[in-house]
């Protein structure tokens, strides 16, 4: 079972570049208009479609991955980051959703921003 979601996108080397450096494998299918991410961990299908009027207004406020293991979400932390902070700005104990989580956040080349965390714990609000 996997997630499949498709975004639309200007610039889609950009995209990819983007999204091959925050799964840390290169995309699985690439065409002139369209490229996708078919992954096994985190498992999901990610499609990048070429489209030249993308929207700034979005029903999205963000998408996310949760890893399972502090370990897993290090690595990923450390992997993400290692590009600088115009990459990815680390959010550790965050309390957010009910939950505390160490977070990394990134946004993609047309402003789709992304949460990588590891919960920690609970938190009692919002």
């Amino acid at each position: 079972m996997r997630v499949h979601i498709s975004i639309p996108v200007n610039d889609l080397g950009k995209s990819e570049a983007f999204y091959s450096h925050l799964f840390g494998q290169p995309a699985s299918k690439e065409k002139p208009d369209y490229i996708n991410f078919r992954l096994d961990q985190p498992a999901i299908h990610l499609a990048l479609v070429k489209s030249e009027s993308v929207s700034k207004q979005r029903g999205t406020e963000h998408f996310g991955i949760e890893l399972p293991t502090e370990e897993t979400f290090r690595s990923w932390e450390n992997r993400l980051t290692a590009s600088g902070p115009e990459m990815a700005q680390p959010e550790p104990g965050a309390q957010c959703c009910y939950a505390k989580a160490d977070k990394v956040w990134l946004s993609d080349p047309d402003g789709n921003r992304w949460e990588i965390w590891h919960r920690t714990g609970d938190h009692f609000s919002m």
